[in-house]
């Protein structure tokens, strides 16, 4: 009974939480990302389209890497990072991915967004682990808190 119940909680999971986790390699200027989400949170948010209105097409990876650019923005001195999926898998249950990104050098300031299914949920938090030049940082976004920045020094 209590892995019936266990099983049922864990569908309806009554917590709207993601796990971001975004690391730089100074050295050879390299950001590595991963991404944590709910499977069908996913597809629902995935259904609102990007944030200007547009409508999220193509494959599975082009799809997916469509909504993590848009969601999860890393910008460079107020530029953002283009991002490359290397890899999406899921379990029946969550969604993961890989991304990177190349960055460039003289870096100032980083700024990290990230608006995972803001648009669906009140209570969304998308928890952040950070690191940068040796600085390790875990964060906490929320519906009014999407955006966080970081100097370099």
């Amino acid at each position: 009974m209590k892995t019936v119940t266990l099983a049922i909680l864990l569908l309806v999971h009554p917590v709207h939480v993601s796990l971001t986790g975004i690391e730089y390699d100074g050295v050879n200027r390299l950001w590595s990302v991963f991404v944590k989400v709910w499977s069908d949170d996913l597809e629902a948010d995935m259904n609102l389209g990007t944030s200007d209105g547009s409508v999220i097409t193509g494959n599975s990876d082009e799809r997916f890497l469509q909504y993590l650019s848009d969601r999860v923005v890393i910008m460079e001195d107020g530029k953002p990072v283009r991002m490359e999926l290397l890899s999406a898998s899921a379990d029946g249950l969550e969604h993961r991915f890989s991304l990177r990104a190349r960055g460039k050098k003289g870096l100032r300031s980083v700024t990290v967004m990230n608006r995972i299914m803001t648009r669906l949920y009140e209570d969304q938090a998308n928890m952040l682990l950070f690191s940068l030049n040796g600085m390790e940082e875990g964060y906490r976004f929320t519906v009014t808190d999407t955006i966080r920045s970081y100097k370099m020094k």
